[in-house]
C-alpha cells in the first residue's frame, strides 16, 4: 500500500498542477482537497461537489507510482481546472477544453490509463431488472437507488415507457 511520503509527494504533484492551471486560467481557482480512498480500477477522481476534492487509487498509486505521478494528478488537476472556467456541467469531461489544458500541462490528453490490474478487486454494481411495453432491462444499483428514493424516472429508448420495476436482483 501507499506509504506516508508517497501520499505527501502526490499531494505536492496536485499542487503543483493546480498552480500551472492558475497561470493557464489567469486567475487563482479553488484549493483542491486530496484523498486516498479510491478502489477499484479508476486510478484517479475529480469531485466538484460540495468542494472541490480529487480522490486518488493508492493500490494503484503504490504499484507504478512513478507512472502514476506523472499522468493522474495533471489529469485530474486538469478537470478542476475545466469545472472552475466553465461550471461543473459547462463542457464535456474528456472535451476540447480539458485536452487544452492537458496540452498546456505537456501531458498527454489521455481518458485512459493502462496501469497493470492484475489482482486489483473490483466492486461490481448489483443490477436490477425493470420492464416496459416492449420489454426487460437491467437498471445499475445506482439508478435502481435512485428510482426507489422518488428521485428519477426513467424511460426505455425504444418504446418511450416508464420503466417500472420487477422487484428481481440479477
Amino acid at each position: 500500500m501507499i506509504d506516508q511520503e508517497q501520499k505527501t509527494r502526490l499531494e505536492k504533484l496536485t499542487r503543483h498542477w493546480l498552480q500551472q492551471g492558475e497561470a493557464w486560467a489567469g486567475r487563482a481557482l479553488a484549493p483542491l482537497a486530496v484523498r486516498f480512498d479510491l478502489c477499484g480500477r479508476a486510478a484517479g477522481q475529480y469531485r466538484s461537489h460540495p468542494q472541490p476534492l480529487v480522490r486518488y487509487n493508492a493500490a494503484l498509486a503504490a504499484r507504478q507510482f512513478d507512472d502514476f505521478c506523472r499522468l493522474v494528478p495533471p489529469h485530474e488537476v486538469a478537470h478542476h481546472v475545466v469545472s472552475q472556467l466553465h461550471g461543473p456541467r459547462g463542457a464535456r469531461p474528456h472535451g476540447p477544453e480539458w485536452q487544452a489544458v492537458m496540452n498546456f500541462f505537456g501531458v498527454p490528453a489521455e481518458r485512459c490509463h493502462d496501469f497493470d490490474l492484475d489482482g486489483t478487486p473490483v466492486r461490481r454494481q448489483r443490477r436490477f431488472l425493470y420492464r416496459c411495453a416492449c420489454g426487460e432491462q437491467q437498471l445499475s444499483a445506482t439508478r435502481h437507488n435512485r428510482i426507489q428514493r422518488g428521485e428519477a424516472t426513467y424511460f426505455c429508448r425504444r418504446c418511450g415507457e416508464p420503466l417500472r420495476p420487477v422487484q428481481q436482483e440479477i
